[in-house]
């Protein structure tokens, strides 16, 4: 999506929503190739599990690097994190997703720790005495799986998932999936062409 605003020159503001991709994630988290294996079936996740497999050929295509060490884990502190940032510095919120993204794609950290969670908000440059408080309590808890729970009902079932506002009000266009940067600058130019998505 950034590729695509770039090419259209058409800024986006992205809105961070929390969504539970795996709702029975075990506390200790669980192998990438466990979790694909018994998701998927043993032939998918040997795939995707491969040197060159389709999301490592899609994310080089666009500068992503995916570490096949990396766990499947509980994701609501990160959630929580992000709602505590669009209170407190909104404008850090896309600095914070990628720093958590890449801890957490790039390097295979665990991010369902608060250590590392609390080493995100440091290098955006959040307050970490705060964000220890506010990860050590009970905040945002019931907005953040309220937030998953109604997505799901709505029918997302994978991430990622866009919702394109056009600025003249009207409807919004949703897709899903990581699609091609061409088809979403398509989807940009054809539902905002001047305006701010």
């Amino acid at each position: 999506m950034e590729l695509a605003s770039q090419t259209t020159g058409i800024p986006v503001h992205i809105d961070w929503q929390p969504f539970y991709l795996n709702h029975n994630t075990p506390e200790e988290g669980e192998g990438m190739y466990e979790h694909l294996a018994a998701k998927y079936g043993v032939a998918k996740a040997r795939a995707f599990t491969q040197p060159n497999n389709p999301l490592d050929q899609a994310g080089s295509k666009v500068g992503l690097t995916f570490n096949p060490a990396r766990r499947i884990i509980r994701t609501r502190d990160s959630h929580r994190l992000v709602e505590w940032c669009k209170e407190v510095a909104p404008a850090k919120e896309d600095a914070l997703m990628n720093a958590i993204f890449h801890a957490y794609f790039t390097e295979a950290k665990d991010v369902s720790r608060h250590a590392e969670l609390l080493a995100c908000a440091t290098t955006c440059g959040l307050d970490t005495s705060a964000c220890k408080a506010m990860l050590e309590s009970d905040r945002y808890v019931s907005e953040v799986d309220a937030k998953a729970k109604s997505w799901s009902r709505q029918g997302v079932s994978g991430v990622p998932y866009f919702i394109v506002h056009p600025p003249n009000g009207a409807q919004p266009v949703a897709f899903s999936g990581a699609q091609p940067t061409g088809l979403m600058a398509e989807i940009l130019t054809e539902n905002v062409g001047d305006g701010r998505a």
